[in-house]
């Protein structure tokens, strides 16, 4: 069983000093804004996921495409629904140093280019939501490293559906 010092006398608990009223009303405000946008947001989108692995990639420059749709296990989207926002990411076990496109549509674009290992975008907003959306692989170099190289994707699209 551990020892533990009693307290000074006339020391507070908290390291921290104490709160007092107004940080009390702070922490209030801050978590009734939190919870008012989240709701917000639930209330006017909703959202597709899709995980996939791509095939492995064999060579320097050759693209390596993933297509990611809503799939059977979600409630088939309203026609006319339009995209919010998208986010995606991709791991992989390689010192390899890869170039990602995330597209919609097809290939060809429109495309950002991911910068690390995920990505926040409102790029495609207003677009189907339907996608499909991909991911576009390009090996730079291989970083001492060889083929075949296997890549984990995750996207999710949030969307709201057509006013009437």
């Amino acid at each position: 069983m551990a020892h533990r010092r009693p307290r000074p006398p006339g020391r507070p608990a908290s390291r921290r000093g104490p709160a007092g009223p107004r940080a009390g009303l702070r922490g209030l405000l801050l978590a009734a804004a939190l919870l008012g946008w989240a709701g917000a947001s639930a209330a006017a989108d909703r959202a597709w996921t899709q995980d996939r692995t791509s095939q492995g990639l064999q060579a320097v420059g050759r693209a390596v495409t993933v297509t990611f749709e809503p799939g059977r296990d979600y409630a088939p989207i309203p026609p006319g629904a339009r995209i919010t926002r998208v986010y995606a990411s991709r791991r992989y076990d390689s010192r390899a140093q890869v170039a990602t496109d995330l597209c919609w549509g097809s290939a060809l674009g429109p495309c950002v280019r991911m910068q690390g290992s995920h990505l926040n975008t409102r790029v495609f907003e207003g677009r189907a939501a339907q996608g499909p959306m991909l991911l576009v692989h390009r090996v730079l170099n291989w970083g001492g490293d060889g083929p075949p190289l296997f890549i984990r994707g995750t996207v999710t699209v949030w969307y709201t559906a057509a006013q009437p």
